[in-house]
């Protein structure tokens, strides 16, 4: 096929060059046709060759086009916004999703981190401690010194004036989270929760004046559980719970977790640095039902789980016995003697309208083992029972046969315990006998609240506790009182600060065991008590918190509140240094006296997640 594209010039100038050469002069006339046909022959050729050659031009000046085109480089996009990460962009398509799972996870964490610097004093320096007697020997007639004082008038033993210290008070670490059970209108609820000290290493919760196999920072020691709730019916939970009659109040105590909280006095049936009702109980079951028309209630069982139908041994599947400390804690016998008792029920009633807000609690503890308050007692009738027995022992070793005596102590293991370890027995004395110091305890409470719309708050509660022993022990009930509380709560500057004060009072008991170094009968239901709180907390922002906190227990004579019970982490009591060098199961050891004056000022930070 010919082309029709114009042949290039030098194509053309080539052409007619052979042309002239082979034109035909008047010489070559004959030749003409001979020559005029090989020269259209040539020409016809050449066409071809020319036609050939332009094709290969043609091509070739298409392939450096194309090359050129190539070889041009794009120019480059306008400057932008740097390249999105990938880790950033996958974040911000997972959280289009309705509740991204890591976000809901980590929404389940919770806790308390606190930590403290405080001074304090127990109050107890100068005191010297007597003996004390019948004057006739026998009940009936006063009280009187029956010989020089104690230790030669030695006072209480070590530092018991002001200490510096550094204490972690109510922190906790824990996880909860739900989940919906299928199509039903039922959740599955659980937490984990730990008690943890931000000044110190784990362990053992061990002092010289208690001892405990509970673990500080291990998972479980604070509220945890597995169980349901139906925004119809409520909430049902099994596990290691704070009972109802803790909870109604809580929202009264401004103070928790602090020097002056008012577990110091309510809910603290011997003034010694731990609370009896309104603690976190070991195999609980809790309900807690709906709001009607601001009307609600809660329920608690526990049950004792306990081999021993005198409640001596410790509860199945708790390392402590029920009443909060191990078997031995005070150099004492390996019993729960010391305050463990059997099943447990606690409940209360709560109303709530606008700023005010009603409550009433009750709890019961059943069958709870005393014993250990008659070992080494300074009460007289106690050690005019014991004379009793020893003036009627048949001999050396044997029971004796005085009814009041055997009635009373425990003198079967007491003899026992004499015969493997006389020289220890030499320094204590027999328990009292189960049969007559076993016995339920109860406590109740009514009181409430009102917020008034400027930021002050008023709380108050009043309380009774009560110990079911038979009369012939009510000179050594010292569990059997009433207790008022009162504080008053302002906050202010837009809710960055907050002041509060706060007043515990502790009636005096019925009786009182004599367990103090330096009792003194002559003071009988002098035992009463006044504990004044006051603090200032100020938000550094929504979470962190700076306060400042003092409080000063004015304790009766024989009276021994601390200022440092419940979960404020140093506990500031009454017993002095002495402490036992071995166990030997006399009792001697930590020693009490009665009349101390705590004082303690703290300062800390508190962070909460």
């Amino acid at each position: 096929m010919f082309i029709t594209k114009a042949p290039k010039p030098w194509v053309v100038a080539l052409a007619g060059m052979l042309l002239i050469a082979g034109f035909a002069g008047p010489g070559r006339a004959a030749d003409e046709n001979a020559q005029t046909k090989a020269l259209k022959e040539e020409l016809r050729i050449m066409k071809e060759r020319m036609d050939q050659l332009n094709r290969q031009v043609e091509e070739l000046e298409k392939q450096q086009a194309a090359a050129a085109a190539a070889a041009k480089k794009p120019a480059a996009p306008p400057a932008g916004p740097p390249t999105e990460p990938k880790f950033d962009a996958f974040m911000k398509d997972y959280k289009k999703e309705p509740e991204p799972k890591l976000a809901a996870f980590m929404k389940g964490f919770f806790g308390t981190l606190d930590i403290s610097l405080e001074d304090t004093t127990k109050g107890m320096e100068g005191m010297v401690a007597f003996p004390y007697g019948y004057a006739t020997g026998a009940p009936g007639s006063p009280y009187v010194i029956t010989g020089p004082a104690k230790g030669g008038g030695a006072g209480p033993f070590g530092r018991v004036g002001w200490i510096p210290a550094m204490s972690s008070n109510g922190s906790n670490v824990g996880y909860r989270g739900t989940h919906k059970i299928g199509a039903s209108n039922v959740d599955f609820i659980y937490q984990v929760s730990t008690s943890i000290n931000m000044a110190a290493a784990p362990g053992l919760q061990n002092t010289w004046t208690k001892s405990s196999n509970t673990v500080q920072g291990a998972i479980g020691l604070g509220d945890t559980f597995l169980g349901f709730q139906g925004k119809s019916w409520g909430r049902l939970r099994f596990g290691e719970l704070l009972t109802p009659y803790r909870t109604t109040t809580d929202r009264l105590n401004p103070f928790a977790g602090q020097l002056g909280d008012y577990s110091v006095v309510m809910g603290n049936t011997g003034g010694d640095n731990r609370v009896e009702f309104g603690t976190r109980m070991d195999h609980l079951i809790a309900y807690t039902s709906p709001t009607w028309a601001g009307f609600s209630f809660d329920a608690a069982f526990a049950p004792g789980q306990n081999p021993d139908h005198n409640t001596l041994l410790t509860p199945l599947g708790s390392p402590d016995c029920s009443g909060s400390n191990n078997p031995g804690s005070g150099n004492l016998f390996l019993n729960c003697d010391d305050g463990g008792f059997q099943d447990a029920f606690s409940v209360d009633m709560k109303f709530e309208t606008g700023g005010l807000y009603l409550t009433a609690a009750y709890e019961m503890h059943k069958k709870v083992n005393r014993a250990s308050d008659g070992i080494g007692s300074n009460q007289p009738y106690y050690g005019y029972v014991y004379g009793l027995g020893l003036a009627s022992q048949p001999g050396p070793g044997q029971l004796p046969t005085n009814a009041l005596s055997l009635q009373l102590l425990d003198w079967a293991d007491f003899l026992a315990f004499q015969a493997e370890f006389p020289g220890a027995a030499a320094a204590g004395s027999p328990a009292y006998n189960v049969g007559v110091d076993v016995a339920d305890e109860w406590a109740a409470k009514v009181g409430g609240q009102y917020r008034f719309p400027f930021g002050l708050t008023i709380s108050y509660f009043w309380e009774e506790m009560h110990r079911n022993v038979p009369q012939i022990m009510q000179f050594q009930n010292e569990r059997q009182r009433t207790g008022d509380w009162l504080a008053l709560d302002w906050v202010f500057n837009g809710g960055a600060d907050r002041v509060a004060v706060g007043w515990a009072h502790a009636g005096a008991s019925v009786g009182d065991p004599g367990g103090q170094h330096n009792f003194n009968p002559q003071l009988l239901g002098n035992n009463q008590a006044n504990m004044y709180t006051a603090a200032w907390w100020h938000k550094i922002d929504k979470q962190l918190t700076w306060y400042v906190d003092v409080a000063d227990t004015a304790n009766g004579y024989n009276a021994h509140y601390d200022i440092g019970a419940g979960v404020h982490g140093i506990k500031t009591d009454c017993h002095d240094a002495t402490h036992a060098a071995f166990i030997d199961y006399s009792s001697a050891g930590p020693t009490t006296w009665g009349g101390c004056h705590p004082i303690g000022v703290s300062t800390g930070i508190n962070y909460k997640f």
